[in-house]
């Protein structure tokens, strides 16, 4: 008997297989949670991995983890370090493009010690966030830590300084010797040649900062020689350090209106230049001078009889005329210096000034206002500029030079002096002494001739025989005309100590020829001195020896 068989469909695909399929599951969950944990990555670049080792350092915030470096590689130009960092997720918003981040380790600087932790678990990255909403994942590592944090409330200000010394980042700002601020960025304008300092102020102190505040400064120690003897004072061991810069008001001047937020200061070597560096509200004038100008430097000073008004600013001014110097001309051989009148000098309102100074110039050279040239140093041969009135000089206006109002000028100094000199010489030469000793000795041969007519007269007997009034009157003529001979032989002899070959004229002749003898010894002084006048000091510039020519 035939059995038949029992034939059934079995699955294609085996129950094992289950096993892959929810690893698989697994795996992709897994892959989907570290995506969805992991946070974004950011790329920084440093000059060098110093320090630095991939999966171990770590970046923080306030000493809280959000990252660490995964890897570690060269530049495409090999000329720096490109670190990979991976940050969590959570921090996502911290990435701002205004974000800083330095490398902690031990420092030592006026502020202490700091970093010594990383001494034990080696170096780490600080992440200081800024500001900004716009986010980024690249970075370039600082070379010193950020000094402000975004928390920290205050004013920041600008100072721009052209001739003092370079200060480093983190010098402190004092007022009154008081620590209110320090610089928090320090870069060097080499279009403009000065340095530019940002400096933060500490709140509450931001208000101290006013628009008529001066800055300078403070190198630590401060020597003052004076009648009481030598007095020596130092600040703080940081100040001595690393020096400071102060912060004030100038004296007996009242603070203005709070300085706002990026305010530009003007930072001086010393609190004097600062005194006179603080005037921003001025005009530029041309002043032609038809002397030399040797002594007259930038800086010099601008006075009205005595009372400082504006400051030279460039000895010969360079101004360019139809494409040369204004100094080099053929139809005009005064030299022009360039000077600024600075209105806060004149008053403290310096727009009341402004307007003040422009209303009255006018009719200040119509009176005679003139800018001449005074020695303000003999010793160095310096002068300055001074305005003054002088009624006697020519008509003069207010001209142009370019842009420039050009003042008018007038010779000044030791050289009118010798001019005046002279002229008093020339005319003591020019008098005619003898001319008016002979006129004089003739009058008196008139008047002798006439008394002795007088006494014959009286001498006769037709004379004496007259009534007796008549005589008595006649005999009171006679002491008169006697006293009146003693007058005139006493004056006789007066006059001849004044004749010619007389002791009073030769001594009188020889006082004229040493006025004469002064006169012409003074002139080449006088011309020596215009030339140079620090010439009392300094020989004067000898020639260049002569060089033989090629044959």
């Amino acid at each position: 008997m035939t059995e038949t068989a029992n034939v059934t469909n079995k699955p294609k695909i085996s129950a094992i297989w289950i096993i892959p399929l929810i690893a698989l599951l697994v795996g992709i969950w897994m892959l989907y949670q570290y995506q969805a944990n992991v946070g974004p990555t950011i790329y920084i670049k440093m000059p060098h991995a110093e320090g630095i080792v991939a999966g171990k350092t770590e970046i923080k915030v306030r000493s809280v983890k959000i990252g660490q470096i995964d890897a570690i590689r060269l530049s495409d130009s090999q000329d720096s370090v490109i670190a990979r960092a991976q940050i969590d997720r959570n921090y996502n918003e911290l990435l701002t493009e205004d974000a800083k981040i330095w490398v902690v380790k031990p420092r030592i600087d006026e502020t202490g010690i700091s970093g010594m932790s990383t001494l034990l678990s080696g170096v780490y990255l600080e992440f200081s966030p800024g500001e900004s909403k716009k986010l980024k994942e690249r970075f370039v590592l600082q070379d010193e830590p950020a000094l402000i944090g975004k928390d920290v409330k205050g004013g920041r200000f600008q100072l721009l300084s052209y001739n003092a010394e370079v200060l480093e980042v983190s010098t402190g700002i004092f007022f009154k010797n008081y620590k209110i601020g320090q610089i928090e960025t320090a870069t060097f304008d080499w279009k403009n040649q000065a340095m530019k300092y940002g400096i933060f102020i500490n709140e509450p102190y931001q208000n101290l900062i006013t628009l008529n505040s001066i800055f300078w400064v403070n190198a630590g120690i401060e020597i003052d020689l004076s009648a009481d003897g030598i007095n020596i004072s130092t600040g703080s061991l940081s100040k001595l350090l690393k020096g400071g810069i102060s912060v004030g008001l100038p004296d007996q001047q009242a603070p203005g209106d709070i300085a706002q937020n990026g305010h530009n200061f003007s930072l001086s070597q010393s609190y004097k230049e600062a005194l006179e560096e603080r005037f921003y509200d001025f005009d530029y004038y041309i002043i032609d001078f038809e002397q030399s100008i040797r002594g007259l430097r930038p800086g010099a000073p601008v006075e009205y009889r005595g009372t400082r008004i504006g400051t030279v600013v460039e000895a010969p001014a360079n101004v360019i005329v139809d494409g040369k110097p204004a100094h080099f001309k053929n139809h005009n051989t005064a030299v022009p210096v360039l000077i600024k009148i600075e209105y806060g000098r004149l008053y403290h309102d310096s727009e009341e000034a402004r307007e003040f100074w422009q209303s009255s110039l006018t009719g200040w050279i119509k009176s005679g206002m003139r800018a001449s040239l005074k020695p303000g140093n003999l010793l160095t041969g310096a002068v300055y500029v001074d305005f003054d009135i002088y009624p006697d000089a020519p008509k003069a206006h207010l001209a142009k030079l370019a842009k420039y109002d050009v003042f008018p000028s007038i010779s000044s100094g030791i050289t009118v002096l010798a001019d005046q000199v002279s002229d008093v010489l020339n005319k003591v030469n020019s008098l005619k002494i003898e001319d008016s000793l002979a006129q004089m000795q003739a009058t008196f041969s008139d008047y002798q001739a006439l008394a002795n007519e007088m006494r014959a007269l009286l001498s006769q007997k037709e004379t004496q025989n007259l009534p007796g009034d008549f005589n008595r009157n006649f005999d009171k003529m006679t002491k008169s005309m006697e006293q009146f001979e003693v007058t005139m032989r006493q004056f006789d002899k007066t006059m001849a100590s004044y004749q010619a070959g007389s002791e009073f004229h030769h001594q009188l002749q020889q006082t004229l020829l040493e006025f004469k003898r002064l006169s012409e010894e003074i002139q080449p002084l006088t011309r020596g001195l215009n030339e140079q006048p620090n010439m009392f000091i300094f020989d004067k510039a000898l020639p260049a020896d002569p060089q033989p020519r090629k044959q």
